[in-house]
């Protein structure tokens, strides 16, 4: 629970002068991360008024709009799939029929297709074999395929590696030639926006696993009319980006981008780690702390013109980072400003919560100048201590510039037990602990805009592990987790060296088979890759513009 909006907070008294304030910084904390803003969903209100406030403020600073409107760069996301009310299951068989209630006895999965199928049922057990779809291929009419949920009692799932998901269910029955699905489950889960469906192509329902129900399911001559009315729930949702020109007019056109992410998980449901409360998930570590860094660094470097580095400064906050990095990657397909002239990129997420002055930074590797760079720093501030790790991907917005070859560094002052939950509230950020965080990033800008050379980029080689070491295999592929239209997976990078690399596949390449099934979306591509073993070699069918290519990798091991 937070602390009354009553209460008094203290700072320690700072042994240097403060160019952002711990109280200011907070303050957008607080707001950022208010009841009102309800968790701050991509494509919902809260994150809406979140846009409007961080416009507003970079209005007030200055700052020069580079958004498709104003300051917000407009992009539409996919957030779930809506379902019309006079969708219809009905269960048929000699007894009579029954006709079951949405919502209450069925209701489709957010990854369902739409569509409409009238016949026998095809009973495949739980669907954990290939053996349990013997006899599907000779079914008369409609494929319809009826799954019990879960795993028998004496089913290993983890010993067996194999997924008893739903999805993963729904994805095995597809590929053996069902036309549509149905999965009994114990608990019905309708769909919620924050879970982008990706679809399987089919409709793929539930069923509530109700004695009644049960009983006509496990009639053999059970018929079904099912018509599944589904579509994609597409809303708006908007980047904030603007500009400071740079110092030095022969610098001005080269670019720092400072980012940082302000959307989070809304009232719960997918990806919370308390998946059954339904209470705002506030974020204010993930990410209202780093939306705040960003904000007090642009009004320090707006307000102090002598201060602002030679090269410009692009400051970015980030819709839908929690639906996989699409605010960002929408930045860098559709830059407001040539990415050729951006020379590194800074991102802050989860920078609220410093203790013993502990400092994370990713990325250190990703340019040759960035160990010394950070060594000179780590010297003139004795107030934090840095832990360096060199990749430059990761699950947050630094990867989509870092596949588009621009070197990156990520501030992070840790994880905690309040990670995805809604606990994650304002009253536990270490606001002085933010004011050095951005202390530190102030001065790390500075070095980047202010060096009379770009940083050089290093591009980085995943080592491959010899045999008997690490577990599953590997391609070296960056994914984005954008819709495609006409289904597939575009790929935003490759790593350099891995065998995707070696295979020849690009960035922007569409995957649309793998080994010989199709691909639709990102977790086909991970089931299939799942499915192989390291030293598999595997035929891959990409997309390239109007082309279709077949390319050949040999799998590595994954570490």
């Amino acid at each position: 629970m937070a602390l009354a909006a009553t209460c008094v907070l203290t700072f320690p008294a700072p042994t240097t002068a403060q160019s952002l304030k711990p109280e200011a910084l907070l303050g957008h904390v607080k707001y950022l991360a208010s009841d009102d803003l309800a968790g701050r969903e991509a494509g919902e209100p809260g994150a809406d008024s979140a846009a409007s406030y961080i416009a507003m403020l970079f209005e007030s600073y200055g700052l020069e709009p580079l958004g498709t409107d104003g300051y917000r760069q407009s992009f539409q996301i996919t957030t779930t799939v809506s379902i019309a009310a006079d969708s219809r299951l009905m269960l048929r068989t000699s007894r009579g029929s029954l006709e079951l209630e949405l919502f209450k006895d069925w209701v489709p999965f957010n990854f369902s297709a739409a569509g409409s199928f009238s016949g026998r049922t095809f009973q495949a057990g739980y669907g954990l074999r290939s053996e349990d779809y013997e006899g599907l291929a000779s079914l008369e009419g409609p494929k319809i395929v009826t799954l019990r949920g879960g795993v028998p009692e004496d089913f290993d799932p983890h010993g067996s590696g194999v997924d008893p998901s739903p999805r993963r269910k729904a994805t095995a029955a597809r590929d053996q030639g069902a036309e549509a699905v149905l999965i009994t489950v114990s608990r019905l889960q309708a769909p919620q926006p924050g879970d982008p469906p990706h679809g399987v192509g089919i409709p793929a329902v539930q069923i509530l696993e109700s004695e009644e129900i049960l009983a006509w399911l496990k009639d053999d001559e059970i018929e079904v009319l099912l018509d599944a009315k589904v579509e994609p729930l597409r809303v708006s949702a908007y980047n904030v980006v603007g500009r400071l020109p740079g110092r030095d007019p022969a610098l001005a056109d080269q670019l720092i981008v400072v980012g940082a992410h302000y959307d989070h998980l809304g009232m719960g449901g997918p990806g919370s780690l308390a998946p059954d409360t339904v209470e705002p998930h506030n974020g204010a570590d993930d990410n209202a702390s780093g939306a705040a860094v960003l904000l007090g660094l642009a009004e320090y470097f707006a307000a102090n013109p002598d201060l602002r580095p030679a090269r410009s400064l692009v400051f970015a906050a980030f819709a839908a980072e929690e639906m996989g990095l699409l605010g960002s990657e929408h930045f860098v397909s559709n830059a407001p400003v040539p990415l050729e002239n951006v020379a590194a990129m800074v991102n802050f997420d989860m920078v609220g919560r410093l203790r013993e002055g502990k400092l994370q930074v990713f990325g250190t590797e990703t340019a040759e100048e960035f160990p010394a760079l950070l060594d000179s720093l780590d010297a003139a501030d004795s107030a934090l201590t840095l832990s360096r790790i060199g990749d430059g991907y990761g699950p947050s917005d630094q990867t989509s510039f870092y596949a588009r070859d621009i070197p990156v560094l990520h501030l992070f002052t840790g994880t905690h037990s309040e990670y995805h939950r809604p606990e994650d509230d304002w009253h536990l950020i270490n606001a002085w602990g933010l004011a050095q965080v951005g202390e530190f990033a102030a001065a790390l800008i500075r070095e980047l805009g202010d060096s009379p050379d770009e940083p050089t980029l290093v591009k980085q080689q995943r080592p491959q592990v010899a045999a008997g070491g690490g577990y599953g295999p590997y391609l070296g592929t960056i994914p984005d987790f954008g819709e495609v239209e006409g289904g597939g997976l575009r790929l935003s990078g490759v790593r350099e060296g891995g065998p995707a690399e070696q295979a020849g596949l690009q960035a922007g390449d569409v995957v649309i088979e793998f080994g010989g099934k199709e691909v639709l979306n990102i977790y086909d591509y991970t089931y299939a890759l799942r499915d192989h073993a390291p030293g598999d070699t595997v035929v891959i069918k990409v997309r390239r513009g109007d082309e279709v290519l077949e390319l050949t990798a040999v799998l590595g091991r994954r570490q």
